[in-house]
């Protein structure tokens, strides 16, 4: 019991203790809270810190987590920047791109895969569109072995892992390079520059006028979530599959509703509030990737096609985005979006220091979710007659 709230109070308490760190020490605010928070939890769940008993405790903080932070960061979102046509290209671009690299993939290494290789494909190919939900959805839908879905199901987080930190240290960098950045500029995070002018938003959120506006922002917050939960819970007694998706939809819907309202776009600590949560989340996702357990035999093959699929996605949705004149920003938040799925568009907006993308994001892996079983179901089909000519 003692382990459990200690392991609570550390996954609540240790953003606040990096961000101090950050204030505190310009060589860390330069590699962001994101990152170090990554880094932290997965030296914590390396090191066996964490009782084994807490798998309950990490699942519940992580999944209540988004949901809260998603509509306090989208009540600053000035939807009238959100473009229809760039994002309808780049997400067929990004979809695309994933299969084409499952397609290449599969010929490459289909003898090492065995008789699953087009049951892998197309797991693959939904989950790199849609999410975790589709990979599950996929498993039943193709009969996948309940052994190959667990390799699948934890390589994909230390892959995707290795792919969030490549996003945040080198890939944002490279993408604004080629691409450009575009016509989104707006600055969320910390610099160095403001933390050296003490610029910290949080400082002052102990203040008793922050507390009261904190608390309207924690109400509202409530009031979405719960309305969304009821209207994904009804959802899910037609199609158990659309739970997650039902509800980032409805919560997205009306935290963009509410932030047409006069009151809710003074809130100038809802952001910063949200923030807060996506660095609780970071800490715990990555608490959850021991790669000391992780069961490597029989895998490599597996391990190789997801790696492909994930990293080749990225490099020609850059390369579409090159040709079809599309930014820097939204080719990332594209990727990363279809291959992670929505829940972890703040972060990487985040890390961009661009709040627009959060609109961008969620909207094109809403659509990656509704896709990713189609599209797998699809790939595995034409795969699977190719094995049989």
């Amino acid at each position: 019991m003692v382990g459990k709230i200690a392991l609570v109070l550390f996954y609540l308490l240790s953003p606040a203790v990096v961000l101090w760190a950050c204030n505190k020490w310009k060589v860390l605010s330069k590699i962001g809270p994101v990152l170090l928070l990554y880094f932290l939890g997965i030296i914590v769940a390396n090191l066996n810190l964490i009782p084994a008993d807490c798998k309950g405790i990490q699942d519940t903080i992580s999944t209540i987590a988004i949901p809260l932070a998603l509509p306090m960061m989208l009540y600053s979102c000035d939807f009238k920047r959100f473009s229809i046509k760039t994002s309808l290209k780049i997400t067929i671009i990004g979809v695309v791109s994933v299969v084409i690299t499952v397609v290449v993939g599969f010929f490459l290494l289909r003898g090492g895969m065995g008789e699953e290789a087009a049951t892998i494909a197309g797991a693959i190919a939904g989950k790199c569109t849609g999410g975790t939900p589709n990979l599950a959805a996929l498993k039943v839908m193709l009969n996948m072995e309940n052994s190959t879905f667990i390799i699948l199901n934890s390589f994909d987080m230390v892959i995707c892992f290795f792919y969030l930190v490549m996003l945040m240290t080198v890939g944002i960098k490279w993408a604004r390079k080629v691409l450009g950045r575009g016509k989104y500029t707006t600055d969320t995070e910390l610099t160095a520059e403001d933390l050296a002018e003490n610029k910290n938003p949080y400082k002052d959120f102990a203040k008793g006028k922050s507390l009261i506006q904190l608390l309207k922002i924690l109400l509202l917050t409530l009031v979405i979530v719960g309305a969304a939960f009821g209207v994904a819970t009804l959802a899910k007694r037609y199609d158990e599959n659309i739970f997650t998706v039902v509800m980032i939809l409805t919560i997205t819907t009306l935290a963009l509703l509410f932030s047409l309202w006069k009151e809710v776009k003074r809130w100038d600590k809802s952001y910063d509030a949200g923030m807060y949560f996506i660095y609780i989340f970071s800490v715990v996702v990555a608490s959850m990737a021991n790669f000391r357990t992780m069961n490597y035999e029989g895998a490599l093959y597996i391990v190789l096609f997801q790696i492909l699929v994930v990293f080749g996605s990225f490099l020609l949705t850059i390369l579409g985005a090159k040709l079809f004149k599309v930014d820097g920003d939204t080719a990332v938040i594209t990727s990363n979006t279809l291959i992670n799925s929505p829940i972890f568009v703040p972060m990487i907006a985040a890390s961009m220091k661009n709040r627009d993308m959060l609109v961008v994001g969620v909207t094109i892996g809403l659509v990656g979710y509704a896709l990713g079983n189609y599209l797998g179901f699809l790939v595995f089909k034409m795969l699977g007659g190719v094995i049989l000519m």
